[in-house]
């Protein structure tokens, strides 16, 4: 019998219909075609297995994309958003010594995939960076670094999620105390620039205007770090370290400012400046009483929503300008993440609920609160349109928000 070929094009999908890599379109926690109103309930529409996991689903088009592990592999999958099916998947092996204190996360992803023009991009627990092509799942190329790095992985492994900027793909790679930042070509692989510096942190690179230039910014295992995305080359760093290596909080950007955290140390906002030919930190506020650990912060307004370490786990809502606390809502949890949706912001939590809040909020008080998946979360939620999507530790959701 004659065989029927079937050729499947990619059509770029229209920007608000994506979540494409971690935090978002902007990597900033907004979605930026937030639904219209939260419904009494939301309507789910599947679930099915994949795998565990921390790392993050990401939407593009009509595929959502999970990087998870089953058994001793890393998997890969594409999965229809409309009806749960999966469209391919690619497995290989992944091997990683870690800390202890690890524990029951053990050797699970924690890095989130990219898509970009018909690639998705993911960088394994153990350092194993992979492009593949979203039609059919087929890799394209493939970067290890054990003949650079003496590890690598750092000591809790991968967690940092590669950037698409401009024709590259960027990662820290390497392991504790021995890193580096490495750009390649997102088509072929190609090294394009690299920066020799200390080990990587578990946050995920941003790129921002600050002083009227483009940067990179990131915390590293020992800095909190800028350099230009394009060239490489170090822009300014300020020394900053955390208890037991951990510095896992994405920066966020707000003009000027750089706002950022860690494991036991203040929430802090800093103002990048140019004077000189050099670049000029100083710091606006700090809040001692509410470091933030694994959870990055969002802006919604004039306000800065986090996760704090204090009281068991605190929602706290600080004013921008000032670093002023508005309200705090305590025994939240060790990890929450969160999304601004229009005039809203969405508070995932690790037993599974999802909090609707008012922005524009005086307190602590939920228009919404569903009951979104069955076991614990660590996951970001994705959200596109009024599709959300949503990974626990073996599962992955998908609800209509509508």
């Amino acid at each position: 019998m004659r065989q029927l070929a079937f050729v499947v094009f990619w059509v770029p999908s229209v920007a608000w219909a994506d979540w494409s890599q971690w935090r978002g379109p902007h990597r900033d926690g907004v979605t930026p075609n937030p639904p219209l109103s939260w419904p009494t309930e939301l309507k789910k529409l599947w679930v099915v297995e994949v795998g565990e996991g921390h790392s993050s689903p990401v939407i593009s088009r009509n595929r959502v994309f999970t990087l998870t592990r089953v058994g001793n592999e890393e998997v890969v999958r594409a999965i229809d958003l409309t009806n749960g099916t999966e469209i391919w998947n690619q497995k290989y092996p992944a091997f990683a010594e870690l800390d202890s204190a690890v524990g029951w996360h053990g050797l699970s992803p924690k890095s989130t995939p990219c898509v970009s023009e018909g690639r998705v991009y993911t960088f394994g627990i153990s350092g194993i960076l992979s492009c593949w092509d979203v039609i059919d799942g087929k890799l394209i190329w493939r970067q290890t670094f054990e003949r650079r790095f003496a590890k690598t992985w750092p000591l809790y492994g991968v967690a940092t999620s590669p950037l698409v900027y401009e024709g590259k793909v960027i990662v820290w790679a390497g392991g504790h105390n021995q890193g580096a930042l490495l750009a390649f070509d997102k088509a072929s692989g190609k090294e394009l620039w690299v920066l020799a510096a200390d080990g990587p942190g578990y946050s995920s690179p941003v790129v921002a205007e600050l002083a009227g230039t483009r940067q990179l910014v990131v915390q590293s295992q020992q800095f909190l770090i800028a350099v230009d995305p394009n060239s490489g080359k170090e822009l300014w760093k300020q020394r900053f370290t955390t208890g037991y290596d951990q510095n896992s909080i994405t920066p966020v950007v707000v003009n000027d400012w750089v706002i950022h955290s860690g494991y036991q140390k203040p929430l802090k906002a800093i103002r990048v400046a140019r004077a000189g030919g050099r670049f000029q930190l100083t710091d606006q506020w700090e809040l001692r009483n509410h470091p933030l650990y694994l959870s990055s912060p969002v802006v919604a307004g004039k306000r800065l929503f986090g996760l704090s370490m204090a009281d068991g786990g605190s929602i706290v809502v600080v004013e921008l300008q000032s670093g002023r606390v508005q309200w705090k809502k305590s025994e939240m949890g060790e990890y929450a993440a969160f999304v601004v949706a229009g005039p809203n912001v969405l508070v995932q939590t690790t037993d599974g609920t999802l909090y609707v809040l008012n922005a524009d909020s005086s307190r602590w008080d939920p228009i919404r609160q569903y009951r979104i998946c069955d076991d614990a979360v660590w996951s970001h939620p994705a959200l596109a349109g009024d599709i959300l999507i949503v990974k626990d530790k073996q599962r992955l959701y998908a609800w209509r928000v509508r």
